[in-house]
C-alpha cells in the first residue's frame, strides 16, 4: 500500500516553504487535479494497528499467501545466498516483521551471522519492532533504520554481502516508471551477486483482488480514512469523515487495484498547518493508492530491465502470490 500516479497535473506556482516532506507532499497532491494522497502516510501510529488488522483479515490473502511461501522455501531462498561469511538481511518496509521472522527463526536455527536490518519510514514501526525483536530473540543483532528506502539502503556498509527484502506487494503500490527507476536504484546499491527478495500480488479473479481492499468489516475503509485523520491532527484541518467514503475499484486489463476517498457533498477544507483551502465536489475523489497485479511475463521484462537475473520464482498453493530471488547481475 503506497504511492500516487504519475500522470496527475499539478496546479502550483510557488511552493512555499515547508517544514517536513509530509506537509509538502499533501500541499502538492491535494493542489492537484485529480487530487490525490500518497499512500506511504497511512502508516502513522494508527495506521500502522489498522493494517496489523488487515492483514488478519480472510479477504486480506495477501499476508497469508506469502507467509505459505515463505515458511515452505525458506531454504530454497537461502541456498542462493550461499553466505559464507557475515551478511546483512535488509528488510525495506518491515512493519511488525510478521512474515519476515519466519526467515530470522530459521537462520538462527542455522547459526548463521547476520545483521538484521528493518527499514520503515514509520519509526514507532521501527522502534516497537527493535524492542520487540530484542525480547523474543536475545543475541540478535538488529539495526533499525526510519528512513527511505533508498537513503537507508546507500548507508550501509558494502562491504558485507546483502539479502534485501521487499516483501508484501508494496511493488505494485508505484508507477511503471517509478518501479523500474526504483529497482535500478536497489540495483546501484549492491554488490554483484548480492540478491533480492521480492513480493509481487499475482493476476487472478477480479472479485478476489477487489474484495482484499473492501473487507466485510470496513477494515480497509478505517485505513484509508485514517489518513484525513492524521492531516487533522499534524496539520490542523478540518476533514470531516463523515463526509468521505472509501471507493475500491479494480481495473482487469491494466491489472491494477485502486483506493480513493470520495466526497459525498459539495464541501470546503482548510488545512492551516500549510495555509491552505480546498474545495471538493460532490462525488470528487482524493486518489490514495494503486495497487498493481503481476504475471510472470511481466515479472521477466521487469528484471530484465533493471539488471538482475531472476534465479527461482516460488507460489503459493493457491498460485495467488510470488516470491521471486534476483541476483544482481554484472553491469
Amino acid at each position: 500500500m503506497k504511492k500516487a500516479s504519475g500522470s496527475k497535473k499539478t496546479l502550483l506556482m510557488d511552493l512555499p516553504k515547508f517544514e517536513s516532506e509530509f506537509e509538502k507532499d499533501v500541499f502538492i497532491g491535494l493542489r492537484s487535479y485529480p487530487k490525490y494522497l500518497k499512500s506511504k502516510y497511512f502508516y502513522d501510529r494508527a495506521g500502522d494497528l489498522i493494517f496489523q488488522e488487515i492483514m488478519e483479515l480472510p479477504e486480506y490473502y495477501l499476508t497469508s499467501s506469502e507467509h505459505e511461501i515463505l515458511n515452505n522455501m525458506k531454504a530454497q531462498i537461502f541456498s542462493y545466498l550461499k553466505p559464507d561469511a557475515p551478511f546483512q538481511l535488509i528488510d525495506l518496509g518491515a512493519g511488525d516483521a510478521k512474515k519476515t521472522r519466519v526467515l530470522l527463526d530459521y537462520l538462527i536455527q542455522q547459526k548463521s551471522n547476520f545483521t538484521y536490518i528493518p527499514v520503515d519510514i514509520s519509526a514507532n514501526a521501527v522502534n516497537q519492532l527493535t524492542s520487540s525483536l530484542q525480547r523474543q530473540y536475545g543475541n540478535l543483532q538488529v539495526v533499525g533504520l526510519s528512513q527511505e528506502y533508498l537513503s537507508a539502503l546507500r548507508s550501509l556498509s558494502q562491504e558485507q554481502k546483502k539479502l534485501v527484502l521487499f516483501l508484501g506487494s508494496s511493488i505494485g503500490n508505484f508507477t511503471r516508471n517509478e518501479t523500474l527507476d526504483f529497482l535500478k536504484d536497489i540495483f546501484s546499491t549492491l554488490n554483484v551477486d548480492d540478491l533480492l527478495l521480492i513480493g509481487f500480488d499475482l493476476k487472478k479473479d477480479p472479485n478476489t483482488i477487489l474484495a482484499a481492499y473492501n473487507d466485510n468489516k470496513g477494515v480497509t475503509a478505517r485505513f484509508n480514512l485514517n489518513l484525513l485523520k492524521r492531516i487533522n491532527r499534524e496539520l490542523g484541518a478540518n476533514f470531516d469523515l463523515d463526509y468521505f467514503e472509501h471507493y475500491p475499484s479494480y481495473h482487469e486489463e491494466k491489472g491494477e487495484a485502486r483506493s480513493a476517498l470520495v466526497s459525498l457533498r459539495a464541501q470546503g477544507v482548510e488545512i492551516p498547518g500549510i495555509n491552505l483551502t480546498i474545495r471538493l465536489e460532490k462525488g470528487e475523489k482524493i486518489d490514495t493508492e494503486v495497487s498493481r497485479k503481476y504475471n510472470f511475463i511481466e515479472i521477466q521484462r521487469l528484471a530484465e530491465q533493471s539488471g538482475y537475473e531472476i534465479l527461482a520464482n516460488f507460489t503459493d498453493s493457491r498460485k495467488y502470490f510470488a516470491n521471486s530471488v534476483w541476483r544482481r547481475k554484472k553491469q
